[in-house]
């Protein structure tokens, strides 16, 4: 589906929604073509913004572009393509154009915070530097309000339910899940629900180590095993940081989330980008039409 939305208007509402993007920047042109040099469009799975001339050409690039989204390409993150109009297009301008593709993936960490207390409050305002997709859950009408109206990170989502556990169904796999509602009970129902999932990659919760072992025997008389009841970090946040006002709860939580994210990084050096020889070769075959 096609946008009037320009590319930069589109740049925002795409990084907003946590979604993966191609952005396709034309790099030169050679006789004839649709659009000038630095036009731009942006590509998701289902939209397209702005315009790069229209026509047989945008809707290749766009093949590609959706190629890359579906890891294609070998899994690239740069592509740069040389489209002769005629020969691989067939429009009639008979000049050429260079196109650059540049893959942007969805935020690999996905966190759902339950809860829009003064703590979570917080937490939002630390985590909203980083590189992910936060969605913020809360079943209280006036308060959900009342935080959609403050001035959010691109990376946070506020979520509105009749009752918080709707949301756990539209939660995706791996995700890091923090519970940190105002009810003992509604906890302990969201964190059943979130073990039930079996496939999250972290459960938070915030509270005192008394609740935690209240927790821990309700969870066992509900047949969840050890390893289950231990997968629930309760009081989450780094136990070196302490203090029991929000922002130094607030940061504890941060702390540790940060550090789940960073476990699973290599050290590996990868290619990245594209060569030189790449881009020259591209460069020739457009000098030579």
């Amino acid at each position: 589906m096609m946008s009037s939305m320009s590319w930069i208007q589109a740049l925002a509402e795409v990084e907003k929604a946590g979604q993966a993007w191609v952005i396709a920047t034309v790099i030169g042109t050679q006789g004839s073509a649709p659009r000038e040099s630095s036009s731009k469009m942006i590509i998701t799975a289902d939209h397209t913004f702005d315009t790069i001339g229209g026509g047989q050409l945008e809707y290749v690039v766009c093949q590609k572009a959706r190629d890359m989204l579906n890891g294609g390409h070998t899994g690239a993150s740069h592509v740069l393509e040389n489209f002769p109009l005629a020969a691989k297009t067939n429009q009639c301008c008979g000049g050429a154009v260079s196109v650059l593709l540049e893959y942007f993936p969805e935020p690999a960490t996905k966190i759902t915070i339950f809860g829009m207390g003064h703590v979570a409050t917080t937490l939002v305002t630390v985590l909203g530097e980083m590189q992910a997709k936060i969605s913020w859950v809360d079943s209280r009408e006036n308060l959900a309000n009342e935080r959609s109206n403050q001035v959010l990170s691109s990376n946070t989502n506020t979520h509105l339910y009749p009752s918080m556990l709707d949301h756990i169904e539209k939660m995706a796999p791996n995700e890091i899940a923090l519970v940190m509602t105002h009810d003992h009970a509604l906890d302990l129902q969201l964190v059943e629900a979130l073990l039930d999932r079996k496939d999250c990659r972290f459960i938070g919760l915030i509270g005192s180590q008394t609740k935690a072992l209240r927790f821990k025997k309700r969870l066992a008389s509900a047949s969840f095993s050890p390893e289950e009841i231990e997968s629930v970090h309760c009081p989450v946040g780094l136990p070196e940081i302490e203090g029991k006002k929000p922002f130094e709860i607030a940061i504890s939580i941060a702390a540790q989330i940060i550090q789940i994210t960073q476990q699973n990084k290599t050290t590996t050096k990868k290619r990245s980008g594209l060569t030189w020889k790449e881009i020259n070769n591209t460069l020739k075959e457009e000098a030579a039409i």
